[in-house]
């Protein structure tokens, strides 16, 4: 009996896997296939559409990225991932090694890599095809957002600094949060002066409300958070100041459209043949 069933499975067995890499939908004469379908769905928890809406969107933006003539080198891949590594507080070789304790081979971690660096070429080159706000739109955005114009002269901000990111991540949810090891966290309150600090650092605390954190930043060995306790001394920028802030908002919101529009077209007007899909 045992046998029998063993045999049966080993005989189903090539026609399971046969359906599994059968092509479910061709885009442009390029296939998808239900194999693609369900590693998406199981690897980002989503429905059977939402997952094929995201393949097919992948295809149309891999043709155009391969039209356009668009590539990311050996150098920009390694770079873009030391940067990365970096920014999680590691180095290439950690970040390998975890990402290899979870499964994820390192080459195939370099190609999805690789494919977001392209598709943010192709939206960047979209985005610059996009046509710039004109005077009128600058002024007309500068009239009808007057509180986001109203910066302070100075910040009272309570201070926290420690080496743990994850300790500082954790008082952004709980602001009475206190570690176990009071060592590992330095807490004050300072009032800053915006205009004798770099213009960068003022410009993000001057957007920040009261009652709001900042984002941790690095701080050579340590990391930084600030909450804004009150805002002293608010002026008004003038317009011809707030303009580049305002064009820098426009062209982020007219970018989004733009690119959004563009592929709505290409997909409009793409060849897309469902053949099977796979059950919920």
């Amino acid at each position: 009996m045992r046998k029998s069933i063993l045999l049966a499975l080993l005989l189903l067995y090539p026609l399971y896997a046969k359906m599994i890499d059968a092509i479910a939908i061709i885009v442009n004469n390029e296939p998808i296939t239900l194999y693609e379908i369900e590693q998406t769905k199981k690897s980002l928890g989503i429905p059977t559409q939402q997952a094929v809406q995201l393949l097919i969107r992948k295809k149309i933006e891999l043709a155009q990225i391969k039209k356009l003539g668009i590539d990311v080198s050996d150098f920009e891949l390694q770079e873009a991932i030391d940067n990365y590594a970096k920014q999680k507080g590691l180095d290439i070789f950690t970040l390998r090694e975890l990402l290899e304790k979870k499964g994820v081979a390192w080459e195939e971690y370099k190609q999805s890599f690789k494919e977001q660096l392209l598709r943010k070429k192709l939206y960047e080159k979209i985005a610059k095809s996009a046509r710039h706000p004109s005077q009128e739109q600058l002024k007309e955005y500068y009239d009808t957002h007057p509180d986001e114009f109203m910066v302070p002269k100075s910040v009272v901000v309570t201070k926290y600094i420690s080496p743990s990111k994850e300790l500082l991540m954790q008082i952004t949810q709980n602001p009475l949060y206190e570690p176990q090891n009071a060592m590992l966290l330095q807490k004050g309150e300072e009032e800053i002066e915006l205009d004798k600090v770099n213009p960068q650092f003022a410009a993000m605390l001057s957007q920040l409300k009261e009652g709001e954190f900042s984002q941790i930043l690095p701080l050579q060995d340590r990391f930084l958070l600030l909450y804004v306790k009150k805002r002293k001394g608010l002026h008004k920028i003038p317009f011809e100041e707030a303009k580049g802030y305002i064009l820098q908002r426009l062209a982020s919101q007219t970018s989004s459209k733009s690119v959004k529009e563009y592929f709505d077209k290409l997909q409009a007007s793409a060849k897309i043949k469902i053949i099977r899909l796979p059950k919920e």
